[in-house]
């Protein structure tokens, strides 16, 4: 891995450093926002593990108070949750690695939920003649904790719900979109598409398998510690004044022939003027905020697609719209 990344970077590196060096000594990750302390203790862990979290913390307790289980992989997550914890800015997703311990545990767990219980298999032991030995099998039946059923019905009715509302419903239009997108470009209708929405909001060239220039609004963080006051962010820029962004990126765009892939990708930088892409896609809640300035510009709504019933950033609320060039 070493000699990869010393053919990719051009110099020696060492990725764990490399983490460090950005993320806690020069704590450059807050240009993406900064979290609570506790913010994968109280998010990131429910959100991960859901009505399952309740297994996964008593299949801890016994593996460290009973000893019915090894405890090391539970050391390594904690550790981990807390080295991650140093890191000013937190998603649940960093945590992703420990799904499988936590799974681990929480097997741990249902296992000695579903045994009987200690007093009921002594009852069965004293029980000498074939009569009393189906007494006491049915005490042991009726004392058990927890049946295998009831707690197979309980994740299923906990998950299985809200698994198809996230897969299917929730923010289904910023990759319906690109379905559509897909579709217009094999039909030669599309020539450009810019993306006014928050960075990485949509699926990129994963999903439109076209070779169509695109391009959205960037947000890279500084690679210095001092730049992080001073620099630049394209998304911030445009969430502030878009109508003024717009008239400036687009003010000399006389040109509107379709440029090249590698033109796009290698020369549209950051707050540089560009031409007016084909289409354009958006938040319903910005295109209250510049309808006007995107019928001067030539555009009209051509599609709509719903995303979602909440959403927690108020940038990307409302269905995701499409605008294309008419003019």
């Amino acid at each position: 891995m070493l000699v990869i990344d010393r053919l990719g970077y051009k110099r020696w590196v060492f990725p764990p450093y490399q983490f460090y060096l950005f993320n806690v000594h020069e704590g450059l990750a807050t240009w993406f926002g900064e979290s609570p302390p506790l913010y994968h203790l109280y998010v990131s862990m429910p959100i991960m593990f859901t009505s399952m979290l309740p297994f996964v913390l008593h299949g801890v307790y016994i593996a460290v108070a009973r000893g019915h289980a090894t405890a090391q992989p539970a050391i390594v997550a904690v550790a981990a949750i807390f080295i991650f914890s140093l890191v000013p800015h937190m998603e649940y997703r960093f945590l992703y690695p420990l799904l499988p311990i936590g799974f681990m545990y929480a097997a741990v767990s249902i296992k000695s939920l579903v045994v009987t219980h200690p007093c009921s298999m002594d009852a069965s032991k004293k029980s000498d003649t074939p009569k009393n030995a189906s007494v006491a099998e049915a005490k042991v039946n009726g004392r058990r904790l927890w049946s295998v059923r009831n707690i197979v019905a309980y994740l299923l009715v906990t998950n299985i719900p809200a698994s198809l509302y996230l897969n299917l419903v929730h923010q289904r239009g910023v990759v319906d979109v690109m379905t559509y997108l897909r579709s217009e470009a094999q039909k030669q209708l599309v020539e450009e598409i810019g993306f006014l929405m928050p960075c990485h909001s949509t699926p990129y060239y994963s999903h439109l398998h076209q070779p169509i220039p695109m391009w959205f609004l960037s947000c890279e963080p500084p690679l210095e510690k001092t730049a992080l006051t001073t620099h630049y962010c394209e998304a911030d820029d445009f969430e502030l004044d878009p109508a003024g962004f717009m008239h400036r990126i687009f003010a000399n765009s006389k040109d509107q022939n379709a440029p090249d892939l590698d033109v796009v990708n290698g020369s549209y930088q950051p707050g540089q003027t560009r031409r007016k892409p084909s289409h354009l896609v958006m938040y319903a809640c910005m295109t209250k905020r510049i309808h006007e300035e995107l019928a001067a510009l030539g555009y009209s709504e051509c599609a709509r697609f719903f995303n979602t019933h909440f959403s927690g950033d108020a940038r990307r609320k409302g269905d995701v719209v499409v605008y294309r060039l008419v003019v």
